[in-house]
């Protein structure tokens, strides 16, 4: 049976690389796509949620009023499902959003911080060497991304996933910390392309089969 996938996409997460989405079904998962904004349930039979990025802060109020979806969401989460979501996903799965005018808008409530909207944009290449185990990685596995966002975390995590230094870093004091890990949850600025990286797609799905 293949391992089924809930990848959100609508309005608010649309920034996928179309690679990973090929490169899951390539290795014989069945992608499901859903809507946090509209659909008040995930799709039957999912083993793992896949949160691209896109603009959540746009939408925040639409997705706080969707009650359903975030009560769906945080329920699998809780009880261990793989999930992977980077940069609109992960503000998705913090407590609030903070959109550009000051309005504050309840998530899913997962990661106990806060994403705030500002003027100041962080961009740029990223190295990132995993601290911790996730479902897509293993601890010291190097890989490299992208950020680009206006939102800032309250709350950074105590454990944090990554160590990152930035392309231009060429010294060590360049480096900083990022990302989340709890339940089985991979959440992170970093946009990361799984082309260069074949074992994140496939570690992904291996903890996908083993989720029940």
């Amino acid at each position: 049976l293949p391992i089924k996938i809930a990848v959100a996409r609508d309005r608010a997460f649309s920034f996928y690389y179309q690679d990973n989405l090929d490169i899951l079904q390539e290795l014989g998962a069945e992608l499901v796509f859903w809507s946090p904004l509209s659909d008040s349930s995930l799709p039957a039979d999912v083993q793992g949620l896949y949160f691209g990025g896109g603009f959540p802060e746009v939408f925040a109020q639409e997705l706080a009023e969707n009650m359903g979806a975030i009560e769906a969401v945080r329920r699998v989460i809780i009880q261990g499902m793989p999930t992977y979501a980077e940069c609109g996903g992960l503000m998705y799965l913090c407590e609030k959003i903070i959109d550009f005018e000051d309005k504050s808008w309840l998530m899913a409530g997962i990661l106990p911080t806060t994403a705030v909207m500002g003027k100041r944009l962080t961009l740029g290449y990223r190295q990132a060497t995993a601290l911790q185990e996730s479902p897509i990685l293993l601890v010291g596995t190097r890989v490299w991304g992208h950020e680009f966002h206006r939102s800032q975390l309250t709350v950074m995590a105590e454990n944090p996933l990554f160590e990152i230094r930035g392309y231009e870093d060429r010294k060590q004091d360049g480096l900083a910390t990022e990302g989340w890990q709890m339940y089985q949850i991979h959440a992170s600025y970093l946009h990361l392309h799984w082309g260069s990286c074949p074992e994140i797609p496939a570690r992904f799905l291996k903890c996908c089969q083993e989720f029940r």
